[in-house]
């Protein structure tokens, strides 16, 4: 599972916008670093509403984080657009579809490390 223990500072340092990246449709997408203390999950809460939508982080990124529980600080994030996903904090089904879709990854990942 994902890293999140409960000795992370209660407050994280706000992401830092870096770039803009075209995607495909033409809309920008934003760019972070990652800072001392920030993982994909405390991204996710800050950004989105909610800790579940960290694997749209992770997938937007996946060719440059090996595990997604082990990201390097200094490492340049492309943050989805929401609506791509259907990211909705305040939507219980798209938070229980982010969700089971982290699972499935994770049981993948640990599927492959096993070998």
């Amino acid at each position: 599972m994902l890293q999140d223990n409960a000795a992370e500072p209660a407050t994280v340092a706000a992401a830092t916008p870096v770039t803009p990246v075209e995607n495909p449709a033409g809309k920008a997408n934003e760019r972070i670093i990652l800072k001392q203390g920030q993982t994909l999950r405390l991204l996710a809460l800050e950004i989105f509403g909610n800790r579940e939508f960290w694997i749209y982080i992770y997938l937007e990124n996946k060719n440059s984080i090996q595990n997604p529980n082990i990201v390097p600080i200094g490492t340049e994030l492309i943050i989805p657009d929401p609506a791509h996903y259907n990211i909705n904090a305040s939507d219980p089904q798209s938070v229980r579809i982010a969700k089971e879709y982290g699972e499935k990854v994770f049981s993948r990942m640990t599927v492959i490390q096993n070998r």
